[in-house]
C-alpha cells in the first residue's frame, strides 16, 4: 500500500466520525415539577385467617372455612373489592420434631365507600384479624389530578426553558426530548401488630381517618438553544 494512502486513512476515519455526530449542539437539560395534596378516597385493609393444630388438614380446613365466610360477607356489600392472598402452611417444632402446623391466608379488601368497609370490618373481626389499614387514590381520581398536574408542569417547563434561553442571550429554543414521570407518596399502613387472631364477636370496627396524599408530576428533558 502506498505510504501516502496509509497516512490519509486515520484522517479519513476521524472526519467520518465527526460527520456522524454532527456539529456541537447547545443542549441544556431541565426538570420541573407540579405537586398537589389529594384527598385519599380508597381504603385498603389487610386481614388474615390463621389456625394452629396438630393436624395440617384440620387447620387448613378451618382457615378455608373462615376465608370462604369472609369473602362471602364482602361480596354482599356493594362497592367492596375482595382478593384472597398468600396461603401458607408452616410446621411448628418441639424439640426438633414437627409438633403441629400453622396455616394462614390473607385477604385484601378495598373500597371507596369508607363507611361500608368500616362497618364490614366490625363483622369480619369475629373470625379474621386486621393486620394493617392503608389508603390510596382511585384510578378515576388520579386521572383527574394527573391531567391537571401535567398541564401545570408542562407550562412551567416552557417558562423555565424560555427563561434559560433568554439568560444565555438566545431568542428561542427547540425541544429535543421530554419525559413525564408520575410520583405518589402513600402514607405508611397503620399496623395492627400484636392483635390476637381469634377475635371476639363484639370487636368494634377501627376508627379510620383517610387524610391526604401527595401526587407529583415531573417534566424533564433537553432543549437546544438557537444559535
Amino acid at each position: 500500500m502506498p505510504r501516502l494512502l496509509v497516512l490519509l486513512l486515520p484522517l479519513l476515519v476521524a472526519t467520518a466520525h465527526a460527520d456522524e455526530h454532527g456539529p456541537t449542539r447547545n443542549l441544556v437539560s431541565l426538570s420541573v415539577s407540579a405537586r398537589e395534596d389529594v384527598q385519599s378516597d380508597l381504603l385498603i385493609v389487610q386481614l388474615a385467617a390463621q389456625h394452629d393444630g396438630r393436624e395440617q388438614a384440620k387447620a387448613g380446613a378451618q382457615v378455608n372455612e373462615d376465608m370462604t365466610w369472609a369473602v362471602g360477607k364482602a361480596r354482599q356489600v356493594k362497592g367492596i373489592k375482595a382478593q384472597t392472598q398468600d396461603y401458607r402452611s408452616d410446621p411448628m417444632y418441639d424439640d426438633g420434631r414437627i409438633a403441629g402446623w400453622q396455616v394462614r391466608q390473607g385477604l385484601r379488601l378495598e373500597s371507596a365507600d369508607h363507611a361500608a368497609l368500616t362497618a364490614l370490618l366490625g363483622e369480619l373481626q369475629q373470625r379474621l384479624a386486621i393486620e394493617s389499614v392503608s389508603y390510596g387514590i382511585s384510578d378515576a381520581a388520579r386521572d383527574v389530578v394527573d391531567e391537571r398536574l401535567i398541564a401545570a408542569a408542562i407550562k412551567r417547563y416552557g417558562a423555565r426553558a424560555a427563561a434559560v434561553a433568554e439568560s444565555f442571550g438566545r431568542k428561542s429554543y427547540t425541544l429535543v426530548n421530554v419525559n413525564i414521570d408520575h410520583h405518589g407518596a402513600m402514607p405508611p399502613p397503620v399496623a395492627y401488630a400484636g392483635r390476637a387472631l381469634a377475635m371476639k364477636a363484639e370487636a368494634a370496627a377501627p376508627t379510620i381517618e383517610a387524610g391526604t396524599q401527595s401526587v407529583e408530576v415531573t417534566v424533564s428533558g433537553t432543549i437546544e438553544l438557537a444559535p
